[in-house]
């Protein structure tokens, strides 16, 4: 953000314009339910605009998916509290099998997002930049090769030594 400095308005609009999709595509990708995934990027940003300190935070990307995790587990736990009600069975009468978020594997989840996290912010930055555009935001390679003004096969490469990188790590 060069030049005058934003106010916090602005700058929260424009991490909504660069972030909203990547963190919507996150959020359903790890279950939230597509009816509330609106409402929870809302409650993301909310909390980044109730903040007064927003151009001091080192890592925007970091503590925007962050949030985004915390909301998840906090709207699991919540939904854990609530009664279940078996609406369906499966063609035989068996009633389906659910597959419970317990609190230890929400802890697993936390310490695996975190090593995740950890493990991009080793990456070079281009890479790194690489990766979340793939993986999170959903660019083609086309895409993010325009975007960056960089070739196609440099995007394939950096790509591939990523995925290698994060697979070493996270193995």
């Amino acid at each position: 953000m060069d030049g005058e400095p934003q106010s916090t308005d602005d700058a929260v609009s424009a991490l909504v314009d660069r972030y909203g999709r990547a963190i919507g595509s996150f959020l359903l990708r790890r279950g939230a339910d597509p009816c509330e995934v609106e409402d929870m990027k809302q409650e993301i940003f909310a909390a980044l605009v109730r903040r007064s300190d927003v151009h001091t935070i080192d890592n925007i990307e970091g503590y925007l998916f962050r949030t985004a995790n915390n909301i998840l587990v906090d709207r699991s736990r919540r939904a854990l509290r609530r009664p279940v009600l078996v609406t369906g069975e499966t063609f035989d009468g068996i009633p389906a099998a659910v597959d419970e978020i317990s609190p230890e594997r929400i802890a697993l989840g936390r310490e695996r997002y975190r090593l995740f996290v950890d493990t991009l912010q080793e990456m070079p930055e281009r890479q790194r930049t690489i990766i979340v555009l793939s993986r999170i935001e959903e660019f083609s390679g086309r895409e993010i090769a325009l975007q960056l003004g960089i070739s196609l096969s440099l995007v394939e490469k950096e790509m591939h030594n990523g995925l290698k990188f994060l697979k070493a790590r996270l193995s």
